[in-house]
């Protein structure tokens, strides 16, 4: 068992926590750029309605979004242990600023521009991410009316249904005449 020093944080001491936490935030931010990226190629996938690119970026977006998830556990995770060895008295965690001012030069500065430039870009992906929703939102009820209006067109029972619309049957019958 280590003893830890109680007091400032330091960049080598108890296993380098400040340093992980700086690595840990520099690989958080690269991920969200690299999600921003995606973002801004799934707006464009959804302005020309390519579903199959859709469906290809979102599955790469998962996987940019787990790498997140554990990324950001490892970052509560040493914020929790600097924290603890910093304030053993705190209530909650130390944001990364007030970490940050109990570290040395360079290291503080580092942590201070990493920590703004994740807050900046989580920030743009919130805000690309809503104009994204939106976007597949209104492609989503552009395609729903395209397929009722077929729906509506090709039924033979001309129902209308409770929302005093063309009611699509469960079975619709057509053919397509492919020779003319």
């Amino acid at each position: 068992m280590t003893t830890v020093e109680r007091g400032p944080a330091s960049q080598t001491g108890a296993g380098g926590e400040v340093d992980q936490l700086e690595c840990t935030l520099r690989a958080l931010l690269q991920e969200h750029q690299r999600l921003l990226g995606f973002i801004e190629q799934k707006r464009e996938a959804i302005r020309t309605a390519d579903i199959q690119r859709i469906t290809s970026i979102c599955e790469q977006e998962n996987a940019i979004v787990q790498r997140l998830t554990e990324l950001e556990k490892r970052r509560i995770e040493l914020v929790g242990l600097i924290t603890e060895r910093s304030e053993p008295e705190a209530k909650r965690p130390l944001p990364v600023g007030a970490i940050a001012e109990t570290v040395n030069e360079p290291a503080r500065t580092r942590l201070l521009a990493l920590g703004e430039q994740l807050r900046s870009t989580m920030v743009e992906v919130r805000r690309a991410s809503s104009v994204v929703r939106a976007a597949a939102e209104a492609l989503d009820r552009h395609l729903a009316g395209i397929m009722h209006t077929v729906q509506s067109a090709l039924s033979r029972a001309r129902v209308y249904g409770r929302r005093g619309r063309l009611a699509a049957g469960a079975q619709t019958h057509f053919s397509v005449d492919l020779e003319t």
